[in-house]
């Protein structure tokens, strides 16, 4: 059974924000371990100045360097043992003539599905794989 993190996220706004507080210090800790430095790159405010807590994304980050970034999306936890990850390749049109090569995992959260994002992330940002390669690992699941 999957232990779940933050199962009740989208029920209570602090709860939320300790979830996104969470992916972003998973998220600086990757960035000094591996030596690469990153900026949110969607916005999570309404127009009105209130915070989106939908969990799309929950954490997002551009590696400007790269050009990549990872965008994480928290979802909803629907049953207890809910054990749910995925990911694809994507781009963000941040700019028309250079879009963002975006990695996009959406996942219920527990400490399973955190540790498989990681890897993802790492074949991503660190391991700098080809989207090619990338996406062979997502279709058989190597990570």
């Amino acid at each position: 059974m999957a232990k779940l993190l933050f199962p009740d996220f989208l029920d209570h706004p602090e709860v939320y924000d300790a979830a996104e507080t969470h992916w972003k210090a998973r998220f600086d800790t990757l960035a000094e371990k591996y030596h690469f430095t990153y900026t949110p790159y969607i916005n999570v405010f309404a127009t009105n100045g209130d915070k989106l807590r939908d969990g799309n994304p929950i954490f997002s980050g551009e590696v400007k360097n790269l050009n990549r970034a990872v965008r994480i999306i928290q979802e909803a936890v629907e049953q207890p043992d809910d054990f749910f990850i995925s990911a694809w390749l994507d781009t963000f049109p941040i700019d028309e003539d250079n879009p963002l090569n975006e990695l996009v995992i959406p996942l219920v959260l527990s400490e399973e599905t955190l540790e498989l994002a990681e890897r993802l992330i790492v074949h991503w940002l660190v391991e700098g794989l080809s989207k090619e390669e990338m996406e062979r690992v997502l279709e058989e699941g190597l990570y």
